[in-house]
């Protein structure tokens, strides 16, 4: 069976993405309501994800503005990584962005998570210095 890149907000469960998110790490109901789930995808410019079985086991996103780009909620679930789910994943978003000239076009990496610098970076993505507002910031 082959594992299909999707891209409808509709087939995406607030209990499917809070299994997944739990799954790699990121804490019980990453996304804390519904409500603010189905904000995220309403806003999310881009979305691919992919199923297996309809269990939802890799999932991210793109939020564009028009002068930049961020890419957020990138996760495949630990007994699919290494199988290039997430290159594959992350190469269909990149694909949506790549010509738009931004100035900027970023993610997040959890300090620390060396795999997914390692993975990052053969993606193209490089280390930049950034700051963030830790003291308005949600406490993990």
């Amino acid at each position: 069976m082959e594992l299909v890149i999707l891209e409808s907000k509709d087939e995406i469960t607030f209990d499917g993405i809070n299994q997944l998110t739990e799954s790699v790490g990121w804490g019980k109901c990453f996304h804390q309501t519904e409500e603010k789930w189905r904000h995220i995808l309403a806003v999310s410019t881009h979305i691919a994800y992919i199923k297996k079985n309809d269990k939802l086991i890799a999932f991210g996103r793109i939020l564009e503005d028009g002068i930049m780009c961020m890419f957020y909620d990138v996760c495949v679930h630990p007994n699919y990584q290494g199988q290039g789910i997430g290159s594959r994943l992350m190469n269909h978003l990149i694909d949506k962005i790549k010509n738009k000239e931004y100035i900027s076009i970023g993610l997040f990496a959890w300090e620390g998570n060396e795999t997914a610098s390692e993975f990052y970076s053969k993606l193209g993505f490089e280390h930049v210095s950034a700051m963030e507002l830790k003291k308005h910031m949600k406490k993990f």
